[in-house]
């Protein structure tokens, strides 16, 4: 099975140096960019998958997820998935249910940085999202992935929600391809309450969440 090595200690992740009061980053180790999957072979592998074991992802597996869908991927500051003159418009965040030594809560991912910031902790034994939808995949998650848009970015008219929503499929297929290639497994969620997901992940700005990813170790 294909797997990560974490290169960052992970009492490091346990207790995080803050660069500021308010919002910790946590560095993520270095994404790879040579795996062991061919494209074509994610492509024929990826379907829908709702049911996750118990098993938590690493921060390794974590950080590449995320690299996948949004991260940078050259020294020009592009990213894997295209942009629409490279506005940028998308925000994603990810809430951590089990992810060995990165505690609960919710994070944005900060694609310069390939790094997290705490943008809201859990409290309590419930779900985060439980007040945002009823689906048992999205709680059943070691990680669910929350694709949000700031559709004011990309200014370009009455074309601007096209060009975002599309872009927002590109991230996300990229991730889930990366998905398959690490042996892991995820379903895209569109029924949840979007007002209901902003307010649990706390972004403070003007994002729109367009869809949920629960991902995690395939279940059977």
């Amino acid at each position: 099975m294909f797997r990560l090595s974490l290169v960052l200690p992970l009492a490091a992740l346990l207790v995080p140096a803050a660069a500021s009061a308010a919002a910790p980053v946590l560095p993520l180790p270095v994404p790879q960019k040579q795996g062991t999957v061919s494209v074509e072979s994610a492509l024929a592998a990826r379907r829908s998958v709702r049911a996750f074991t118990n098993e938590a992802l690493t921060v390794a597996e974590l950080g590449q997820l995320l690299w996948a869908a949004q991260g940078v991927s050259g020294p020009d500051g592009k990213r894997t998935a295209p942009s629409a003159r490279h506005l940028y418009p998308l925000e994603l965040a990810v809430v951590v249910q089990n992810v060995e030594g990165l505690a609960r809560g919710s994070y944005r991912y900060v694609p310069a940085r390939h790094a997290l910031e705490l943008l809201a902790p859990a409290r309590g034994g419930d779900p985060m999202l439980t007040r945002a939808t009823s689906q048992p995949q999205v709680h059943a998650a070691p990680v669910v992935f929350v694709v949000a848009a700031v559709y004011e970015r990309m200014d370009a008219g009455a074309r601007s929600t096209t060009w975002t929503d599309y872009e927002a499929g590109l991230a996300s297929e990229n991730l889930l391809l990366q998905v398959v290639a690490l042996r892991l497994a995820a379903v895209v969620v569109g029924g949840m309450d979007p007002a209901a997901v902003r307010e649990a992940v706390r972004f403070t700005g003007h994002e729109r969440v367009i869809v949920l990813i629960p991902a995690g170790h395939p279940a059977g």
